[in-house]
């Protein structure tokens, strides 16, 4: 767990899809990217990194 109570978001690879959950229950996502899109990873990832940085800089206060 962070400081703030929150928790990292982590990016998960199906056969199919990524997956964009919170790292403490990886199974229970918050956001689906189809793969048949061309750039579901890039914005899984951007989504990812996105919200861990600003968690960091929260942290970081």
């Amino acid at each position: 767990m962070e400081r703030s109570g929150l928790t990292k978001l982590v990016l998960i690879e199906k056969e199919s899809e990524f997956l964009v959950s919170f790292s403490v229950n990886p199974d229970d996502w918050i956001a689906r990217f189809d793969k048949s899109l061309n750039k579901a990873r890039d914005w899984a990832l951007n989504m990812v990194n996105l919200y861990n940085h600003e968690l960091q800089q929260e942290n970081e206060i």
